[in-house]
């Protein structure tokens, strides 16, 4: 449960951030928004794959 829940607050940040109107809201600013979330999730994933946390 650990592993998903930065995600999911993260997803949860942007969906009330785009539901109040902090930002314009155009499709294609979604979609950018979209990408750079899930590139961003993606390198994280390959950085703790690579880069292991210790396990005390």
């Amino acid at each position: 449960m650990l592993y998903w829940l930065p995600r999911i607050c993260l997803f949860a940040v942007i969906g009330v951030v785009l539901a109040l109107g902090a930002l314009p809201a155009t499709s294609e600013d979604i979609a950018n928004t979209l990408i750079v979330v899930l590139l961003g999730l993606g390198l994280f994933s390959i950085t703790v794959q690579v880069f292991p946390p210790e396990r005390h």
